[in-house]
C-alpha cells in the first residue's frame, strides 16, 4: 500500500471534510460527524475495559452504529470477530468459544434470540441500535414495532446512552497486525476463521479509481452486503470511507429504497450478488433516466448466469446509462475482489484481470512452483497484499500458503480456472465441498454434523441438487429402524433451525432405512439423486427459504 494507515487513520484524515460519509434511511452523516462519533465511542469502549488485542464479537447488520463500532475498536487496536447478523444460537456459542471473545456488541432487536445463551455466558454484552439515527417519527414506530424484542434489554448497556469519558490511550498504528476475524469455507470446503489485517482489508480500496475508471471522492457506493461478507466489508464500507466517498447503508434488500437513492443521486456504484441483481431487474422501479446516475455495478460471490449480463446491460442501454454489470473474483482469504472486469476492459464470462499488485498462477495439482500457461485448467493461486495472515487456531503447516524460492507468499485455492492470452481469468468451479447460496457459504459437512446430533439418526448425507430453476440442498438421513420417520424428520428440522443460518437449511429431508452404497462401500450419491428425481423417495419435510 502507498499509505500504511489503519482503518481508523484512513477516516481520521478526513475529519474536516463536509462530504457525506454515510447515508442511512433519511439521514446523512458527514466525515466531521463520523470521526467525532467514532472518537467518542472509542472512549466509551476503552472505559469498559477493551484494550489492544481484546477480542470483541460484532453482531449487527449495516446500521451506522455498527460502522462506528468497527472503527472505534480499530482505534483501540481490538480484534473484531464479525458475525452474520442472523447467526443461529449454537453457532454463536461456537464462535464465542473459538475466538475467545470477551465482549459482544449486538444489535438490540436481535438480543432476545440469544438471551438464554448470553445470560449463562461470561461475555460482556453491550447494545448497538439503529434508534439514534432515525428521525422522530421513525423513533416512535421503532419503539412500538420492537417492543417485545426490547423488553429484555438492560438500557444502561446501550452504547449510545453511556457517558463519554475522555480516555488517554495509545492509538493503534499497526496496519499489519491481526485486526478482523471473518468466517470462511476455507480452501478445503471446511468452515474456518480467517485472520485479516487492516492492510489486507484496505488494499482493494487503494485501487478503487483504477477499478471504477472514475474519481472516488464524493460518490456513493452501496453498503448492503453485511460486514461479515468480505466483499461487503472491504468494498461496500471500507473502500468508500478511505477515499472521502460515501457508503449508502441498508439493513436489508429493498429495491424501492435502492431505486429511490439512485434517483436522488445518493447511489452511484452497486456492489451486488446474483440473487440481489436478479431481484433488482424484476423491480418495476429499476428503470428510467435515473439509471444514468449509476457509474458501475460489480457482481461476485455466486457465479452469475449469462442471461443476467444480457438483461442488465440491455436495461442500461435502453435508458442511456453507461453503467454495466462487471464480474469480479475473490475469496474471504483475500478479503474481497482480486480480479475484476472494468468498464474499459472487460470480457463477459470471465472474472476479469488482476488488480495492480496481484499475481496469478495456474498450477497443476501436484506442482505449485510454476504456471501451466494460458488456456489450460489449473488450480488458482494468488499472491497479493490482500492474502490473509492465516486461519485461527490452526498450525502454520495447515495454512493454505505456498512460498516460492524468493519467499513470495501464494494462497493455494481449491478453485479451478484458466486465463487467456489477454490475461482474463475464467473461473470454472469452486471446491466441491462448499456451495454459495445468496452469497453465503453453505457446507454440507455442517448440515450433516448437526443432523447427526439428533437421537435416532445413524448417518446423514447432504447433497446439493442442481435444479436449473431452483437449486437446493436435500438431506438424506439413515434412521434407527424402530423410529417413526415423520417424527424424526420434524426433530431434525427443529434442531437444524437452531443450528444453521437459513440459507444452509435443506429444503428437503428424506428419511431412509438404509443408504445405497457403491462397490467400495461409499454412500452412492448419484443413486440418491436419481431416486429422488424419479420420485422414489418421499420428502417428509419440504420447506422454502
Amino acid at each position: 500500500m502507498a499509505e500504511c494507515l489503519t482503518l481508523y487513520q484512513s477516516i481520521k484524515k478526513f475529519q474536516d471534510s463536509t462530504n457525506t460519509a454515510l447515508y442511512f434511511r433519511n439521514k446523512k452523516i458527514d466525515y466531521i460527524s463520523l470521526v467525532k462519533r467514532v472518537d467518542g465511542l472509542a472512549n466509551k469502549l476503552y472505559s469498559l475495559g477493551i484494550r489492544n488485542n481484546t477480542v470483541v464479537s460484532l453482531l449487527a447488520p449495516n446500521v451506522p452504529e455498527a460502522i462506528l463500532a468497527l472503527y472505534a475498536l480499530n482505534k483501540i487496536g481490538a480484534l473484531v470477530a464479525i458475525l452474520h447478523p442472523l447467526i443461529p444460537i449454537n453457532s454463536l456459542k461456537d464462535s464465542l468459544s473459538e475466538t475467545k471473545a470477551s465482549f459482544l456488541l449486538i444489535l438490540d432487536v436481535r438480543y432476545q434470540e440469544y438471551e438464554s445463551l448470553l445470560n449463562d455466558s461470561s461475555v460482556k454484552v453491550y447494545f448497538l441500535s439503529a434508534y439514534p439515527d432515525l428521525n422522530p417519527l421513525e423513533k416512535l414506530g421503532f419503539k412500538f414495532l420492537y417492543r417485545k424484542q426490547l423488553k429484555a434489554i438492560n438500557k444502561s448497556n446501550y452504547l449510545y446512552r453511556l457517558n463519554e469519558e475522555k480516555e488517554d490511550f495509545p492509538l493503534n498504528t499497526d496496519s499489519n497486525k491481526p485486526s478482523v476475524y471473518l468466517r470462511s469455507g476455507g480452501t478445503t470446503g471446511k468452515s474456518k476463521t480467517v485472520i485479516l489485517s487492516d492492510s489486507n482489508i484496505m488494499y482493494p480500496g487503494t485501487q478503487s479509481e483504477w477499478i471504477l475508471n472514475h474519481k472516488i471522492p464524493g460518490i456513493s457506493m452501496i453498503g448492503l452486503l453485511p460486514l461479515f461478507h468480505g466483499f461487503g466489508l472491504s468494498m461496500g464500507v471500507v473502500a468508500p470511507l478511505m477515499n472521502n466517498a460515501a457508503s449508502c447503508l441498508m439493513i436489508k434488500y429493498s429495491g424501492k429504497e435502492i431505486c429511490s437513492k439512485i434517483r436522488q443521486g445518493k447511489l452511484n456504484v452497486l456492489i451486488t450478488i446474483p440473487y440481489m441483481c436478479d431481484k433488482l431487474l424484476q423491480d418495476r422501479h429499476f428503470k428510467g433516466k435515473k439509471l444514468r446516475n449509476l457509474y458501475a455495478t460489480y457482481i461476485g460471490a455466486d457465479k452469475p448466469e449469462a442471461r443476467l449480463f444480457q438483461e442488465f446491460n440491455g436495461r442500461m442501454k435502453d435508458y442511456g446509462s453507461s453503467n454495466r454489470l462487471l464480474e469480479g473474483y475473490g475469496l474471504t482469504e483475500t478479503v474481497a475482489v482480486n480480479f475484476v472486469n472494468r468498464s474499459s476492459d472487460y470480457e463477459i464470462g470471465s472474472v476479469g484481470k488482476p488488480l495492480l499488485g496481484v499475481k496469478l498462477r495456474l498450477a497443476s495439482s501436484n506442482d505449485y512452483s510454476k504456471d501451466i500457461g494460458p488456456n489450460k485448467n489449473g488450480k488458482i493461486m494468488i499472491s497479493s497484499p490482500t492474502v490473509c495472515l492465516g486461519y485461527l487456531n490452526t498450525g502454520k503447516e495447515r495454512n493454505p500458503f505456498y512460498y516460492d524460492q524468493d519467499k513470495t507468499k501464494w494462497l493455494i485455492t481449491e478453485d479451478i480456472g484458466y486465463y487467456d492470452e489477454k490475461g482474463f481469468l475464467f473461473f470454472e468451479n469452486r471446491s466441491q465441498d462448499v456451495y454459495k447460496i445468496a452469497g453465503y457459504n453453505v457446507f454440507p459437512s455442517n448440515i450433516e454434523k448437526y443432523s447427526n446430533e439428533v437421537k435416532g439418526v445413524l448417518a446423514s448425507k447432504a447433497i446439493f441438487i442442481k435444479d436449473n430453476n431452483h437449486p437446493y440442498f436435500a438431506l438424506f438421513v439413515k434412521k434407527e429402524s424402530s423410529l417413526n420417520s415423520s417424527s424424526l424428520a420434524k426433530e431434525i428440522k427443529d434442531h437444524l433451525l437452531n443450528c444453521l443460518i437459513k440459507y444452509s437449511l435443506p429444503e428437503k429431508i428424506i428419511v431412509l432405512n438404509d443408504f445405497p452404497y457403491t462397490s467400495i462401500g461409499k454412500i452412492d450419491e448419484m443413486k440418491l439423486i436419481e431416486n429422488l428425481k424419479k420420485g422414489l423417495y418421499e420428502a417428509l419435510i419440504k420447506q422454502s427459504k
